[in-house]
Protein backbone atom coordinates (compact mmCIF):
# COMPACT_ATOMS: atom_id res chain seq x y z
CA UNK A 1 0.00 0.00 0.00
CA UNK A 2 1.24 3.81 -0.71
CA UNK A 3 0.30 4.63 2.44
CA UNK A 4 2.96 2.03 4.28
CA UNK A 5 5.65 3.36 1.83
CA UNK A 6 5.42 7.34 2.28
CA UNK A 7 6.77 9.94 4.88
CA UNK A 8 3.63 12.35 4.94
CA UNK A 9 1.40 9.52 6.10
CA UNK A 10 2.83 9.85 9.64
CA UNK A 11 2.28 13.33 10.25
CA UNK A 12 0.37 13.57 13.07
CA UNK A 13 -1.80 16.35 11.46
CA UNK A 14 -3.90 12.63 9.87
CA UNK A 15 -4.64 11.33 13.61
CA UNK A 16 -8.35 10.26 13.41
CA UNK A 17 -8.65 11.79 9.87
CA UNK A 18 -8.91 8.59 8.15
CA UNK A 19 -10.97 9.82 4.89
CA UNK A 20 -8.94 12.92 4.82
CA UNK A 21 -5.84 10.69 4.59
CA UNK A 22 -7.22 8.08 2.03
CA UNK A 23 -8.30 11.60 -0.56
CA UNK A 24 -4.44 12.67 0.30
CA UNK A 25 -3.24 9.34 -0.81
CA UNK A 26 -5.75 9.23 -3.75
CA UNK A 27 -4.32 12.68 -4.87
CA UNK A 28 -0.72 11.63 -4.47
CA UNK A 29 -0.54 9.18 -6.48
CA UNK A 30 0.58 10.68 -9.42
CA UNK A 31 1.55 14.15 -7.99
CA UNK A 32 4.70 14.04 -9.92
CA UNK A 33 2.41 14.26 -12.71
CA UNK A 34 0.97 17.69 -11.46
CA UNK A 35 4.31 18.87 -10.78
CA UNK A 36 5.04 18.40 -14.53
CA UNK A 37 2.25 21.18 -15.04
CA UNK A 38 3.68 23.74 -13.43
CA UNK A 39 6.62 24.15 -16.74
CA UNK A 40 9.43 26.75 -15.56
CA UNK A 41 8.16 27.68 -12.56
CA UNK A 42 9.60 24.50 -11.27
CA UNK A 43 13.77 24.03 -11.82
CA UNK A 44 14.49 20.66 -13.19
CA UNK A 45 16.69 19.56 -10.44
CA UNK A 46 13.70 20.12 -8.04
CA UNK A 47 11.53 17.67 -9.89
CA UNK A 48 14.04 15.45 -10.72
CA UNK A 49 14.29 14.71 -7.18
CA UNK A 50 10.86 14.96 -6.00
CA UNK A 51 10.09 12.48 -8.45
CA UNK A 52 12.50 10.44 -7.05
CA UNK A 53 11.92 10.83 -3.97
CA UNK A 54 8.17 10.61 -4.20
CA UNK A 55 8.44 7.38 -6.02
CA UNK A 56 10.57 5.82 -3.45
CA UNK A 57 9.34 3.65 -0.72
CA UNK A 58 9.41 5.11 2.65
CA UNK A 59 12.57 3.26 3.59
CA UNK A 60 14.65 4.16 0.65
CA UNK A 61 13.24 7.87 1.62
CA UNK A 62 15.15 7.43 4.80
CA UNK A 63 18.16 6.37 3.12
CA UNK A 64 17.87 9.61 0.69
CA UNK A 65 17.55 12.12 3.31
CA UNK A 66 20.81 10.40 5.12
CA UNK A 67 22.83 10.85 2.09
CA UNK A 68 21.26 13.64 0.77
CA UNK A 69 19.56 15.76 3.19
CA UNK A 70 20.06 18.97 1.32
CA UNK A 71 19.16 18.00 -2.04
CA UNK A 72 15.39 16.75 -0.43
CA UNK A 73 14.83 20.07 1.81
CA UNK A 74 15.91 22.32 -1.17
CA UNK A 75 13.68 20.55 -3.29
CA UNK A 76 10.72 20.38 -0.67
CA UNK A 77 11.35 24.14 -0.17
CA UNK A 78 11.21 25.61 -3.65
CA UNK A 79 8.17 24.07 -4.57
CA UNK A 80 6.84 26.02 -1.40
CA UNK A 81 8.46 28.82 -2.50
CA UNK A 82 7.07 28.93 -6.44
CA UNK A 83 3.77 26.92 -6.45
CA UNK A 84 1.89 27.08 -2.87
CA UNK A 85 -1.09 27.60 -4.87
CA UNK A 86 -1.58 23.95 -6.06
CA UNK A 87 -3.37 22.58 -2.79
CA UNK A 88 -2.89 18.93 -3.32
CA UNK A 89 1.19 19.89 -4.01
CA UNK A 90 0.93 21.40 -0.50
CA UNK A 91 -1.04 19.13 1.54
CA UNK A 92 1.69 15.79 0.18
CA UNK A 93 4.80 18.61 0.44
CA UNK A 94 3.57 20.23 3.95
CA UNK A 95 2.77 16.57 5.90
CA UNK A 96 5.93 15.17 4.78
CA UNK A 97 8.01 17.93 6.15
CA UNK A 98 5.85 17.95 9.53
CA UNK A 99 6.44 13.56 9.27
CA UNK A 100 10.45 14.44 8.51
CA UNK A 101 11.41 17.03 10.73
CA UNK A 102 9.40 15.42 13.91
CA UNK A 103 11.00 12.28 13.68
CA UNK A 104 14.20 13.40 15.22
CA UNK A 105 16.05 16.50 16.16
CA UNK A 106 19.24 15.88 13.30
CA UNK A 107 16.84 15.86 10.17
CA UNK A 108 15.19 19.22 11.94
CA UNK A 109 18.28 21.01 12.30
CA UNK A 110 19.05 19.85 8.75
CA UNK A 111 15.90 21.05 7.90
CA UNK A 112 16.67 24.49 9.92
CA UNK A 113 20.21 25.29 7.84
CA UNK A 114 18.29 24.45 4.31
CA UNK A 115 15.43 27.47 5.01
CA UNK A 116 15.33 30.54 3.46
CA UNK A 117 14.17 33.77 4.10
CA UNK A 118 10.90 33.21 2.29
CA UNK A 119 9.32 29.93 3.78
CA UNK A 120 8.53 30.86 7.03
CA UNK A 121 6.43 34.34 5.96
CA UNK A 122 4.79 31.72 2.74
CA UNK A 123 4.32 29.06 5.54
CA UNK A 124 2.77 31.74 7.83
CA UNK A 125 0.27 33.01 5.31
CA UNK A 126 -1.08 29.12 4.80
CA UNK A 127 -2.68 29.94 8.24
CA UNK A 128 -5.07 32.89 6.96
CA UNK A 129 -6.01 31.19 3.00
CA UNK A 130 -9.25 29.58 2.19
CA UNK A 131 -9.69 26.42 0.39
CA UNK A 132 -7.06 24.15 1.76
CA UNK A 133 -7.07 21.03 3.44
CA UNK A 134 -7.24 21.26 6.82
CA UNK A 135 -3.95 19.45 7.29
CA UNK A 136 -1.93 22.27 5.42
CA UNK A 137 -3.00 24.84 7.82
CA UNK A 138 -1.63 22.69 10.52
CA UNK A 139 1.25 21.17 9.46
CA UNK A 140 2.16 24.99 8.45
CA UNK A 141 1.33 26.07 11.86
CA UNK A 142 3.44 22.80 13.06
CA UNK A 143 6.27 23.60 11.07
CA UNK A 144 6.29 27.23 11.65
CA UNK A 145 6.27 26.96 15.46
CA UNK A 146 9.33 24.17 15.38
CA UNK A 147 11.11 27.08 13.91
CA UNK A 148 10.41 29.83 15.47
CA UNK A 149 10.85 28.36 19.05
CA UNK A 150 14.31 26.91 17.91
CA UNK A 151 15.14 30.37 16.67
CA UNK A 152 13.88 31.94 20.16
CA UNK A 153 13.66 36.13 20.51
CA UNK A 154 11.08 38.56 19.91
CA UNK A 155 9.81 37.09 16.91
CA UNK A 156 9.57 33.69 19.22
CA UNK A 157 7.47 35.67 21.22
CA UNK A 158 5.07 37.76 18.81
CA UNK A 159 4.34 34.24 17.62
CA UNK A 160 3.20 32.35 20.93
CA UNK A 161 1.10 35.50 21.54
CA UNK A 162 -0.01 35.21 17.30
CA UNK A 163 -1.12 31.68 17.62
CA UNK A 164 -3.11 31.34 21.03
CA UNK A 165 -4.90 34.80 20.26
CA UNK A 166 -5.69 33.29 16.92
CA UNK A 167 -6.99 29.87 18.14
CA UNK A 168 -11.06 29.78 17.69
CA UNK A 169 -10.66 32.85 15.54
CA UNK A 170 -8.54 32.91 12.57
CA UNK A 171 -6.40 30.47 12.46
CA UNK A 172 -7.93 26.99 11.50
CA UNK A 173 -6.35 24.72 13.92
CA UNK A 174 -8.28 21.12 15.21
CA UNK A 175 -8.68 20.90 18.90
CA UNK A 176 -6.62 17.65 18.11
CA UNK A 177 -3.92 19.43 17.33
CA UNK A 178 -3.30 22.34 19.21
CA UNK A 179 -1.39 21.39 22.18
CA UNK A 180 0.89 19.13 19.45
CA UNK A 181 1.69 22.59 18.06
CA UNK A 182 1.86 24.35 21.26
CA UNK A 183 4.17 21.98 23.20
CA UNK A 184 7.06 23.27 21.19
CA UNK A 185 6.83 27.02 22.44
CA UNK A 186 6.87 24.87 25.89
CA UNK A 187 10.00 23.45 25.82
CA UNK A 188 11.60 26.98 26.17
CA UNK A 189 11.48 28.71 29.44
CA UNK A 190 11.02 32.47 28.30
CA UNK A 191 8.12 30.86 25.54
CA UNK A 192 6.62 28.88 27.82
CA UNK A 193 5.98 32.39 30.04
CA UNK A 194 4.67 34.54 27.25
CA UNK A 195 2.86 31.48 26.43
CA UNK A 196 1.19 31.80 30.15
CA UNK A 197 1.05 35.75 30.02
CA UNK A 198 -1.09 34.96 26.97
CA UNK A 199 -3.34 32.95 28.69
CA UNK A 200 -2.72 29.73 27.51
CA UNK A 201 -3.19 27.76 30.57
CA UNK A 202 -6.79 28.37 29.90
CA UNK A 203 -6.79 26.78 26.28
CA UNK A 204 -5.20 23.59 28.16
CA UNK A 205 -8.04 23.94 31.32
CA UNK A 206 -10.33 23.91 28.42
CA UNK A 207 -9.36 21.27 26.00
CA UNK A 208 -9.56 18.82 29.36
CA UNK A 209 -12.39 19.63 30.22
CA UNK A 210 -14.18 19.51 26.63
CA UNK A 211 -12.12 15.73 25.89
CA UNK A 212 -11.42 14.23 29.04
CA UNK A 213 -11.06 10.57 27.91
CA UNK A 214 -9.75 11.20 24.62
CA UNK A 215 -6.19 9.22 24.85
CA UNK A 216 -4.73 11.49 22.27
CA UNK A 217 -5.68 15.32 23.24
CA UNK A 218 -4.96 14.12 27.05
CA UNK A 219 -1.78 13.01 26.42
CA UNK A 220 -0.64 16.19 24.76
CA UNK A 221 -2.38 18.46 27.19
CA UNK A 222 -0.73 16.70 29.85
CA UNK A 223 2.23 17.23 28.11
CA UNK A 224 1.77 20.46 27.65
CA UNK A 225 1.45 20.80 31.84
CA UNK A 226 4.25 19.35 32.31
CA UNK A 227 6.84 21.07 30.71
CA UNK A 228 4.91 23.75 32.32
CA UNK A 229 5.99 22.89 35.26
CA UNK A 230 9.49 23.26 34.79
CA UNK A 231 9.03 27.06 34.75
CA UNK A 232 8.20 29.05 38.27
CA UNK A 233 5.72 31.21 37.05
CA UNK A 234 2.97 28.60 35.82
CA UNK A 235 2.92 27.13 40.34
CA UNK A 236 0.73 29.86 40.92
CA UNK A 237 -1.99 28.26 38.48
CA UNK A 238 -1.55 24.89 39.64
CA UNK A 239 -2.30 25.83 43.16
CA UNK A 240 -5.25 27.79 41.65
CA UNK A 241 -7.94 25.49 43.26
CA UNK A 242 -10.45 26.68 40.63
CA UNK A 243 -8.95 26.01 37.54
CA UNK A 244 -8.57 22.88 38.54
CA UNK A 245 -5.59 21.34 36.53
CA UNK A 246 -4.36 19.59 39.24
CA UNK A 247 -7.94 18.05 39.94
CA UNK A 248 -8.32 17.01 35.92
CA UNK A 249 -4.99 15.66 35.78
CA UNK A 250 -6.20 13.54 38.16
CA UNK A 251 -8.99 12.36 36.55
CA UNK A 252 -7.07 11.72 33.39
CA UNK A 253 -5.38 9.26 35.13
CA UNK A 254 -8.04 7.60 36.29
CA UNK A 255 -10.15 7.33 33.24
CA UNK A 256 -7.65 7.17 31.13
CA UNK A 257 -5.61 4.28 32.39
CA UNK A 258 -2.78 3.76 30.02
CA UNK A 259 0.97 4.61 30.74
CA UNK A 260 1.76 7.22 28.59
CA UNK A 261 -0.58 9.13 30.33
CA UNK A 262 0.57 7.96 33.67
CA UNK A 263 4.34 8.83 32.59
CA UNK A 264 3.42 12.32 31.87
CA UNK A 265 1.24 12.77 34.70
CA UNK A 266 3.85 11.46 37.52
CA UNK A 267 6.25 13.41 36.07
CA UNK A 268 4.57 16.69 36.51
CA UNK A 269 3.28 16.03 39.98
CA UNK A 270 7.08 14.90 40.62
CA UNK A 271 7.74 18.31 40.15
CA UNK A 272 5.10 19.82 41.72
CA UNK A 273 5.32 18.29 44.86
CA UNK A 274 9.52 19.33 45.39
CA UNK A 275 8.57 23.26 45.07
CA UNK A 276 4.79 23.89 45.99
CA UNK A 277 3.03 22.65 49.48
CA UNK A 278 0.06 23.97 48.14
CA UNK A 279 -0.02 21.56 44.95
CA UNK A 280 0.85 18.61 47.49
CA UNK A 281 -2.43 19.94 49.37
CA UNK A 282 -4.65 19.87 46.05
CA UNK A 283 -3.55 16.22 45.29
CA UNK A 284 -4.39 14.98 48.76
CA UNK A 285 -7.73 16.89 48.34
CA UNK A 286 -8.76 15.30 44.77
CA UNK A 287 -7.50 11.74 46.08
CA UNK A 288 -4.13 11.25 44.43
CA UNK A 289 -3.13 8.85 47.37
CA UNK A 290 -5.57 6.15 46.50
CA UNK A 291 -5.01 6.30 42.98
CA UNK A 292 -1.46 5.81 43.90
CA UNK A 293 -2.31 2.85 45.43
CA UNK A 294 -4.35 1.46 43.25
CA UNK A 295 -1.53 1.82 40.40
CA UNK A 296 1.12 0.05 42.76
CA UNK A 297 -0.99 -2.88 43.09
CA UNK A 298 -1.37 -3.06 39.46
CA UNK A 299 0.64 -4.84 37.04
CA UNK A 300 3.11 -1.86 36.00
CA UNK A 301 6.25 -2.49 34.04
CA UNK A 302 8.15 0.82 33.44
CA UNK A 303 10.55 0.59 36.69
CA UNK A 304 11.05 4.54 35.89
CA UNK A 305 6.95 4.77 36.36
CA UNK A 306 6.32 2.84 39.45
CA UNK A 307 9.40 4.95 40.70
CA UNK A 308 8.00 8.40 40.23
CA UNK A 309 4.31 6.81 41.28
CA UNK A 310 5.96 5.93 44.77
CA UNK A 311 7.48 9.20 45.10
CA UNK A 312 4.59 11.24 45.05
CA UNK A 313 2.94 8.88 47.00
CA UNK A 314 5.49 9.14 50.04
CA UNK A 315 5.50 12.74 49.93
CA UNK A 316 1.57 12.84 49.76
CA UNK A 317 1.29 10.74 52.82
CA UNK A 318 3.95 12.99 54.81
CA UNK A 319 1.46 15.33 54.34
CA UNK A 320 -1.43 13.38 54.49
CA UNK A 321 -2.02 14.14 58.32
CA UNK A 322 -1.28 17.93 58.58
CA UNK A 323 -3.70 18.76 55.91
CA UNK A 324 -6.95 16.35 57.46
CA UNK A 325 -6.22 18.56 60.72
CA UNK A 326 -8.77 20.48 61.76
CA UNK A 327 -7.34 23.94 60.87
CA UNK A 328 -7.49 22.77 57.02
CA UNK A 329 -11.22 22.35 57.54
CA UNK A 330 -11.63 26.28 59.11
CA UNK A 331 -9.30 27.52 56.61
CA UNK A 332 -11.50 25.91 53.64
CA UNK A 333 -14.38 27.04 55.22
CA UNK A 334 -12.80 30.70 56.01
CA UNK A 335 -12.51 30.59 51.96
CA UNK A 336 -15.65 29.41 51.32
CA UNK A 337 -14.09 26.84 48.83
CA UNK A 338 -15.29 23.42 50.07
CA UNK A 339 -13.82 20.79 48.40
CA UNK A 340 -14.31 16.71 48.67
CA UNK A 341 -10.94 16.62 50.48
CA UNK A 342 -9.83 14.17 53.08
CA UNK A 343 -11.86 16.86 55.82
CA UNK A 344 -15.04 16.15 54.32
CA UNK A 345 -15.39 12.13 55.99
CA UNK A 346 -16.68 9.97 58.79
CA UNK A 347 -13.39 9.45 60.12
CA UNK A 348 -12.88 13.45 60.75
CA UNK A 349 -16.04 14.60 62.06
CA UNK A 350 -15.73 11.35 64.25
CA UNK A 351 -12.49 12.54 65.75
CA UNK A 352 -13.07 16.72 65.44
CA UNK A 353 -16.79 17.27 66.37
CA UNK A 354 -16.59 18.93 69.93
CA UNK A 355 -14.24 21.40 68.30
CA UNK A 356 -17.53 22.49 66.56
CA UNK A 357 -18.96 24.02 69.81
CA UNK A 358 -16.23 26.69 69.81
CA UNK A 359 -17.79 30.12 69.90
CA UNK A 360 -21.04 29.09 70.44
CA UNK A 361 -21.31 26.64 67.09
CA UNK A 362 -19.96 29.96 65.00
CA UNK A 363 -18.89 27.04 62.20
CA UNK A 364 -21.60 25.24 61.74
CA UNK A 365 -23.56 28.64 61.50
CA UNK A 366 -21.24 29.46 58.98
CA UNK A 367 -21.95 25.94 56.87
CA UNK A 368 -25.77 26.63 57.38
CA UNK A 369 -24.78 30.41 55.33
CA UNK A 370 -22.95 28.22 52.73
CA UNK A 371 -26.49 26.34 52.29
CA UNK A 372 -28.01 29.86 51.06
CA UNK A 373 -25.13 30.61 47.90
CA UNK A 374 -24.82 30.01 44.65
CA UNK A 375 -21.89 27.80 44.09
CA UNK A 376 -23.31 24.17 43.79
CA UNK A 377 -20.13 22.22 45.10
CA UNK A 378 -19.96 24.53 48.25
CA UNK A 379 -23.52 23.92 49.12
CA UNK A 380 -23.42 20.12 48.31
CA UNK A 381 -20.27 19.33 50.90
CA UNK A 382 -21.77 21.97 53.47
CA UNK A 383 -24.96 19.39 53.33
CA UNK A 384 -23.24 16.38 53.71
CA UNK A 385 -21.11 18.35 56.53
CA UNK A 386 -24.35 18.86 58.62
CA UNK A 387 -25.35 15.70 58.05
CA UNK A 388 -22.08 14.26 59.94
CA UNK A 389 -22.56 17.11 62.71
CA UNK A 390 -25.70 16.22 63.24
CA UNK A 391 -25.08 12.04 62.78
CA UNK A 392 -21.71 12.61 65.49
CA UNK A 393 -22.80 14.79 67.87
CA UNK A 394 -25.17 14.49 70.56
CA UNK A 395 -27.06 17.84 70.42
CA UNK A 396 -26.52 17.77 66.82
CA UNK A 397 -30.03 17.85 65.60
CA UNK A 398 -31.52 20.92 67.90
CA UNK A 399 -28.36 22.92 67.02
CA UNK A 400 -29.30 22.60 63.47
CA UNK A 401 -33.03 23.35 64.25
CA UNK A 402 -32.07 26.38 66.13
CA UNK A 403 -29.99 27.79 62.85
CA UNK A 404 -32.94 26.87 61.06
CA UNK A 405 -30.20 24.61 58.66
CA UNK A 406 -32.83 21.93 58.69
CA UNK A 407 -35.55 23.80 56.43
CA UNK A 408 -32.25 25.15 54.46
CA UNK A 409 -31.37 21.60 53.51
CA UNK A 410 -34.98 20.56 52.74
CA UNK A 411 -35.14 23.15 50.23
CA UNK A 412 -31.78 21.84 48.58
CA UNK A 413 -32.89 18.17 48.18
CA UNK A 414 -35.35 19.84 45.60
CA UNK A 415 -32.41 21.76 44.10
CA UNK A 416 -32.59 20.74 40.29
CA UNK A 417 -28.26 20.13 40.71
CA UNK A 418 -28.34 16.10 41.41
CA UNK A 419 -25.27 16.62 43.46
CA UNK A 420 -26.84 19.01 46.04
CA UNK A 421 -30.13 16.86 45.87
CA UNK A 422 -28.29 13.61 46.71
CA UNK A 423 -26.53 14.91 49.61
CA UNK A 424 -29.23 16.78 50.98
CA UNK A 425 -31.01 13.92 51.13
CA UNK A 426 -28.58 11.87 52.15
CA UNK A 427 -28.07 14.50 55.40
CA UNK A 428 -32.03 14.80 55.80
CA UNK A 429 -31.47 11.09 56.67
CA UNK A 430 -29.06 11.56 59.29
CA UNK A 431 -31.37 14.17 61.03
CA UNK A 432 -34.60 12.48 61.06
CA UNK A 433 -32.60 9.72 62.03
CA UNK A 434 -30.35 11.29 64.70
CA UNK A 435 -27.43 9.51 66.34
CA UNK A 436 -27.44 7.00 62.40
CA UNK A 437 -25.10 4.36 62.33
CA UNK A 438 -22.97 5.97 65.25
Amino acid sequence: MFRNRKYFCQSITFYQQEQLLNKVLKDCEDCFKQLDQHGKSIKKDTKDMFIKFTQAKLQDQKKLLETDSVGVFQMLLDIIENVAHDKPLMTYILTTIDAIISENQRLFKQFTRALTPQVVPKLKQFLFLDGYDKVVYEAAAKIVTMIIAEEGGNDAKEWVILFIGGIGNKLKISDQMIMPICVHFLKHDSLAIQFIKSGGVKIVSNLLTKYPTDLHIAYYTILALWLLSFTNESIPLFNEPQLGLIRMIIESVQKISREKILRVSFACFKNLVDVSAQCIELMVDNGLIKVVDLLLKGNLKDQDLIDDIKYVGEILEKNMKILTSFEKYVKELNAQNLTWSPVHTEKFWKENVKKFEENDFLLIRKLAEILKSNNNQNIAVACYDLGEFCRFHPFGKVVLEQLNAKQEIMKQARNDDQMIRENALLSLQKIMLHNWQV
